[in-house]
């Protein structure tokens, strides 16, 4: 079974969504994002996604209101943007976080290997964000020179277990997803995979039936109602 997982991406202070994680075009939806985390767990989340966006492209950050989304609902929590220290992603799971994400960091081997050793292995998911297949680091400013499925198998030969993958020409574009690579990659991984990034209707969520992905973050389709929560929940099981 496939888990749908609500994104609250947070900048400013505000839930908002971005198009090719592109700031200068975040359109704002709730002004406390505690109130979409809500929402989403009262229509039957079985977790959240949360990302402090700000941090992630290092224009400041929204620690503070991430731990208030965190102590404010009862479901699983996973967190992303900016962890590039060992201390913050301890912050978040002493917190409360079930999971920290790690992106631009998740290239630091020993890093990674530190981060488990500190809040345990199955707190921590890699996100390896992706342009056809090439990994997107540092907000995905730039590009590494490096394949994502390359990247993941040196992270299993470490201990990680559990994988985010967006492909970032998809996301937020309300264009359908990119998972052809994906869906290659994921059966070749010891660990949990999770997609991202353009999933804007049931028929795109169809795409996933049979195959080894574990989960699905869902963000702006959700707000723009062009997908309905419940119903993409039924979709994937």
């Amino acid at each position: 079974m496939t888990v749908v997982l609500p994104a609250v991406d947070v900048s400013k202070g505000r839930c908002v969504r971005l198009t090719r994680g592109k700031i200068e075009d975040a359109k704002a939806y709730y002004e406390d994002p505690l109130d979409a985390a809500k929402l989403w767990e009262g229509m039957g989340a079985e977790a959240l996604h949360i990302v402090d966006l700000d941090a992630a492209i290092g224009i400041g950050d929204n620690i503070e209101a991430v731990k208030r989304i965190i102590k404010g609902v009862g479901i699983p929590v996973e967190v992303g943007g900016g962890i590039r220290s060992v201390g913050r992603a301890k912050e978040y799971s002493d917190a409360g976080a079930d999971r920290v994400i790690f992106g631009t960091a998740a290239l630091e081997l020993k890093f990674i290997v530190e981060a488990m050793r500190t809040i345990g292995r199955d707190r921590v998911m890699a996100a390896v964000d992706h342009l056809m297949g090439r990994v997107a680091v540092k907000g995905w400013k730039e590009l590494a020179q490096i394949d994502a499925l390359t990247l993941c198998r040196r992270l299993e030969e470490v201990g990680v277990a559990r994988f985010m993958m967006t492909a970032i020409d998809r996301d937020g574009t309300m264009k359908g997803p990119n998972i052809d690579y994906s869906l290659k990659v994921a059966p070749l991984l010891k660990g949990e995979l999770y997609l991202a990034g353009g999933f804007t209707t049931l028929g795109d969520l169809g795409l996933l039936k049979g195959s080894a992905v574990k989960g699905v973050i869902i963000g702006k389709a959700l707000y723009e109602k062009t997908l309905d929560l419940r119903s993409a929940i039924e979709a994937v099981r």
